[in-house]
């Protein structure tokens, strides 16, 4: 496990995953995520879409949230649920910082290496959103994460109208999975033929480490089960920015 993971993770009792929670403590302090919710309401419509100019224009909320994020500190009595719903909402609120930053843009990949480098600071740690990934949320074990984060793109999975919390993680990531792959702009499935996302491509190792193959992972999900079919490869992604 790398050093960044037992820094973050390990320092504050996590173990296991997610198929085993631990009990939210009621006395644990707990993120308010209020600021985050309008920010949502006002800016991000139900696909997914993101109003980035108007941020831009008005970005007291999505700021005092973000400074928020940067002074929270995580105790020995956050629950893993806390944990993962933090770092979820962590990764998708400074995605669209870094658009902000860059802004106006066509596409998260104009800006030089988005994903390594570091423009965010969480408990005293300069981050980059890889970092928190590819360090943090996928060493938690739950695949459905890959649906839950947003990088700013059109082909990635949306961003969840609320804001990721101890108690509703499990139902939205479930929610926002589904989602994903029953939409047929990310994912083509029919009695003939499928076609994925890349997602499943560049995670493969993820989805088999959480079902035992991308197919059963996806047969969780899909209306349309993934059985004798052919498969079509890969649907192209469309890193064009996700923006109203």
């Amino acid at each position: 496990m790398k050093k960044l993971l037992l820094s973050f993770l390990l320092l504050f009792a996590f173990v296991g995953n997610a198929s085993s929670p631990q009990k939210i403590s009621e006395d644990a302090p707990r993120m308010n995520y209020t600021l985050w919710k309008q920010v949502l309401d006002k800016y991000v419509d139900e696909s997914g879409l993101v109003n980035y100019a108007g941020i831009k224009k008005n970005p007291k909320e999505f700021n005092a949230f973000v400074k928020k994020l940067e002074g929270w500190h995580l105790t020995n009595s956050t629950a893993q649920q806390e944990l993962m719903s933090f770092w979820i909402n962590v990764y998708n609120v400074f995605a669209i910082k870094l658009v902000l930053d860059n802004y106006p843009l066509d596409s998260i990949k104009d800006v030089s290496k988005p994903w390594d480098t570091k423009f965010f600071t969480i408990m005293g740690r300069e981050m980059s959103l890889g970092m928190v990934e590819h360090e943090i949320l996928r060493n938690f074990g739950d695949a459905r994460i890959h649906f839950a984060i947003n990088c700013a793109s059109k082909s990635c999975p949306p961003i969840a109208k609320i804001p990721y919390t101890a108690r509703n993680l499990d139902m939205l990531l479930d929610k926002q999975t589904k989602k994903y792959i029953n939409n047929s702009n990310n994912n083509i499935i029919n009695k003939n033929e499928y076609k994925l996302s890349q997602l499943f491509k560049w995670f493969k190792k993820d989805f088999v480490a959480h079902s035992g193959s991308v197919k059963e992972f996806v047969n969780q999900y899909s209306k349309v089960k993934i059985s004798s079919q052919s498969s079509s490869g890969f649907i192209r992604y469309n890193w064009d920015l996700n923006k109203q």
